[in-house]
């Protein structure tokens, strides 16, 4: 908790000192952005010569520590009185509608804390260890991720569970929780404890940035809960009687935001984004922040001709966001060039072209300097063996009319965003227009074999559209009288918007689903005390893996789940797995081959393949025979 400590102080002195001209609760807010990037960053650079290793760590940690002390030591000239913007390294009081925010982005991280205590590997009583609805798939990836950086301290690493394979998976959400385990934190609290700090970014950074870009605390209030509680109308089945209340609260994803036989795929940003997909966590923190930097710069520059240091900022910022989250990276360069486009006659007529010319190339030069070793290193790779950018028009509406489905899923945003698109005029049609290339594009084009992903880049559009429609629609309300029959109109706006989203919630909040029994965790922790940190392991490929997600240890090869989805061709090691366990010639042969130590035998193994147990009781010693699971050692 310290060391995170640290790199959060770290966050803020830069904030104060990068952008002083900002309000104290948006410098907070984007400090904590900060600290969170430095925590994800800082270690890995000193790992590319030392490894993942504690001493990395404590590198980066003296690092983030110096830094922090030299620039809140560092006094600021006192500005001459024509300066533009206060000088100050102090926090000033926040307004009342930035603590309404404040208190509601508090409140939405307790229920996503609750989320996570109940959802990452919850303890009971027998040793087994639990989830929840939205974190039993995802979750078991991430934890293998942190272990094996843990573990192992390869550095750039490889897949556990595909060894031989180079990360180009987004790992740096799991890296900052494997550096938090050198400093003492347990598994589950390395986990949970940065998702906490990130969850509460995203909840107030929306806020801040809606409030930015609405200027009045009724339409940030609105946009802000049909962003946290997002929805279509999918509740309606469930009004009708199609599903009933216990299919909702009992069912394995029978929700009416996820349920993919009746074509509702919109899913609810806390419980099936933010919650289990960690990358998305991370990359919408840090995200947002780059999003609001980019309105602002760009406000700025057509207005006044200002804007270059948060042209600058945000640079940097984009600049590490690729191996943070890819997709939030893509989306952030589409709204780039859409609102570069948007405001270019604005531009040119008020005299600022030049400048918004200069810091646009300023900002690419900068971001692309940062950006393209990883891109480089990790993502062409990924791109270029993988099915990852194809034609798929229509997204995934299924059996419904594009309209249609995209009423239905996306729900009252949508459906006032119709009207809206024609009537908006002025800087918030530019804001607009420019974020619609965002959604045109990904209705067309998918990034990666799972055309569902394409969500990543859709929740992107979705948040700037839904804070210009909640602007948009108050302002029509602002004309209606008398004003109960608009505050009528604006209450069944948010019911219409969240009661689908709500639903999901309570769902999600009552799940519970055991990952890992009791004897498994037992054999986890043998394999941890008592076998090589780089050890590979012949297993079944479940995700639900004790070896891959406990021990930090390679297996042969994972889940195809995880696999295909990144691209990666891993069908000949399937098949060869199932020779392995039943012919002795063929497990010779491919243990060689591969460098196999270890054959772990559990419920898994004996489900999925016909094992021959004597073969490996008569030629290889057996290290650990508890509960059903058996344990062999070859090398």
């Amino acid at each position: 908790m310290l060391a995170l400590l640290v790199y959060l102080l770290f966050g803020l002195a830069l904030a104060q000192r990068a952008l002083p001209s900002h309000r104290g609760a948006v410098r907070l807010w984007l400090g904590l952005v900060f600290g969170c990037i430095a925590l994800m960053w800082l270690p890995c650079i000193p790992a590319f010569f030392c490894g993942f290793t504690a001493t990395a760590q404590y590198i980066a940690l003296g690092a983030a520590g110096l830094g922090a002390v030299c620039l809140w030591s560092v006094r600021r000239k006192k500005p001459a009185p024509a300066a533009e913007g206060p000088s100050r390294l102090r926090l000033d009081p926040p307004s009342y509608d930035e603590l309404t925010g404040l208190l509601l982005a508090a409140g939405a991280t307790a229920f996503c804390g609750y989320l996570l205590h109940t959802h990452v590997l919850l303890p009971h009583d027998d040793g087994s260890l639990w989830v929840g609805q939205s974190t039993y798939g995802d979750l078991a990836m991430h934890l293998g991720f942190v272990e094996s950086l843990y573990r192992q301290g390869a550095f750039p690493p490889e897949y556990s569970i595909y060894p031989g394979q180079l990360l180009d998976y987004p790992f740096l959400v799991d890296a900052a929780s494997a550096s938090l385990r050198f400093f003492g934190l347990s598994l589950r609290m390395a986990v949970i404890v940065p998702s906490v700090v990130m969850l509460f970014c995203v909840f107030y950074g929306f806020w801040l940035l809606a409030q930015s870009m609405t200027e009045k605390l009724a339409p940030t209030l609105t946009a802000w809960l049909l962003f946290v509680f997002n929805g279509g109308f999918g509740f309606v089945l469930y009004l009708t009687g199609k599903y009933s209340f216990t299919d909702l609260m009992e069912g394995f994803y029978i929700t009416p935001t996820n349920l993919v036989d009746e074509d509702l795929r919109w899913v609810n940003v806390v419980c099936d984004m933010l919650i289990p997909q960690r990358t998305t966590m991370a990359g919408w923190c840090v995200g947002l922040a780059a999003i609001y930097l980019l309105v602002t710069a760009v406000k700025k520059t057509v207005t006044d001709g200002s804007g270059r240091r948060e042209f600058l900022v945000l640079a940097v910022v984009a600049g590490t966001m690729p191996m943070i989250h890819t997709h939030t990276f893509l989306a952030l360069g589409m709204l780039s060039a859409g609102w570069f486009f948007a405001f270019l006659a604005k531009a040119r007529r008020g005299g600022s072209l030049r400048r918004l010319l200069e810091n646009y190339v300023l900002y690419g030069a900068v971001c692309m300097a940062l950006a393209l070793p990883q891109l480089i290193v990790w993502t062409f790779d990924a791109a270029s063996s993988g099915n990852l950018l194809w034609l798929n028009p229509g997204w995934v509406h299924g059996n419904m009319n594009w309209l249609w489905f995209w009423i239905v899923n996306c729900g009252v945003v949508f459906c006032l965003m119709l009207p809206m698109a024609v009537l908006l005029r002025g800087d918030d049609a530019r804001l607009f227009w420019g974020a619609a290339a965002l959604f045109v594009l990904a209705n067309i084009v998918a990034f990666q074999p799972n055309p569902y992903d394409n969500n990543k880049l859709l929740y992107v559009w979705y948040m700037v559209t839904d804070i210009l429609v909640c602007r948009w629609f108050y302002g029509l309300l602002d004309r209606i009288r008398p004003r109960a029959a608009a505050w009528a109109l604006a209450g069944a706006v948010v019911v219409l918007g969240t009661v689908s989203g709500g639903m999901t919630m309570l769902r999600e909040a009552v799940s519970q689903y055991q990952l890992l029994s009791g004897s498994q965790v037992e054999a986890a922790d043998f394999i941890v005390e008592n076998t090589p940190a780089d050890s590979l392991f012949l297993t079944a490929t479940n995700h639900t893996n004790p070896v891959s997600v406990l021990s930090g240890r390679n297996i042969l090869c994972g889940p195809g789940m995880y696999l295909y989805y990144h691209g990666i061709d891993y069908q000949i090691r399937e098949s060869e797995i199932a020779q392995m366990y039943w012919s002795g010639p063929a497990f010779e042969h491919f243990a060689e081959q591969y460098g196999v130590d270890y054959v772990f035998i559990g419920d898994a193994e004996y489900a999925n393949y016909d094992v021959n147990y004597d073969y490996f009781s008569q030629n290889y010693p057996l290290i650990y025979d508890r509960d059903g699971i058996s344990i062999f050692q070859i090398s």
